[in-house]
């Protein structure tokens, strides 16, 4: 059963953007080390990572980071690196992945797991920048909370469907509204994906938490790129249909809505977001 015990950066929104791009040019620009609780050393079989990630936060020093910590380094390095005008798309994309997972979760019987993920997803994802997040897409929030209402009340299934519909609807929505490129949201949703994988795999223990978040940021991706795969096959054909099958592939590294017994290896995983990165960055 996953946990619901996630970690909190120190973050900055995206109108502090264009600031941290300054200081990243000066001398120990993005230099520092971003915020986490103090239970990062019991990163394994139970720990619940903090993918609450800001646009530009500061990534911590190589040497400090290992397991599951790097992996939220690596999701962090998704909104480092994004666009400013991209960053509210791969914000609520990002918060799609929760959704994606807690729905699959939900259908599998899991209910209360699904309650707990769609509750971190808007801890993690979207309540560090609430402010900025309620006033360009103030209807998401509420659509969310109202799948964990339903699940909490006891509501019937199809009551809890009903609300998890109207919860992609809205998120759909949102994304439209946010008018982010499309190559930038599935690049940052690899990026994210696999950062998160890296803290699934360890000797001691395996993460069922960062598997769930890492697949619902798989999910994600895959959606943001069936989306807009019509559109980036009329700019290359070939390229596109050789991402799908990139696609295709990190997907099947994922075969159950919970942490298998033997997870892929975190290289596989690795090698196929960064096969479909290269795909995807020769489409011009």
């Amino acid at each position: 059963m996953i946990e619901f015990k996630p970690r909190m950066w120190t973050l900055m929104g995206v109108s502090a953007m264009a600031l941290v791009g300054v200081a990243a040019c000066q001398p120990g620009g993005e230099g520092g080390t971003a915020a986490a609780d103090g239970e990062k050393a019991a990163a394994s079989s139970k720990a619940g990572e903090g993918e609450g990630e800001g646009a530009k936060p500061a990534p911590a020093p190589a040497a400090a980071s290992a397991g599951g910590e790097s992996g939220e380094a690596g999701a962090a390095n998704a909104y480092s690196n994004v666009d400013a005008a991209s960053w509210l798309g791969l914000r609520v994309t990002h918060l799609s992945g929760f959704l994606l997972i807690a729905q699959k979760s939900f259908a599998a019987g899991q209910v209360d797991e699904a309650s707990i993920l769609i509750s971190q997803g808007l801890l993690e994802v979207y309540q560090p920048d609430a402010a900025e997040l309620d006033s360009k897409v103030k209807d998401l929030k509420p659509a969310y909370d109202a799948i964990v209402a339903a699940i909490d009340g006891k509501k019937n299934k199809a009551e809890v469907e009903a609300a998890f519909a109207k919860a992609f609807k809205v998120t759909q929505a949102a994304q439209t509204s946010a008018a982010a490129s499309d190559s930038d949201v599935i690049k940052g949703m690899l990026g994210i994906a696999s950062g998160l994988y890296s803290g699934v795999v360890h000797p001691d223990g395996n993460d069922p938490t960062e598997y769930q978040h890492s697949y619902g940021a798989v999910l994600a991706a895959d959606q943001a790129f069936k989306a807009a795969q019509s559109k980036l096959a009329g700019k290359d054909e070939k390229r596109t249909a050789q991402l799908a099958k990139d696609m295709a592939a990190l997907v099947a590294l994922f075969p159950s809505v919970t942490i298998p017994d033997a997870p892929a290896a975190t290289a596989a995983v690795t090698a196929a977001a960064s096969r479909a990165e290269l795909a995807l960055s020769g489409i011009r």
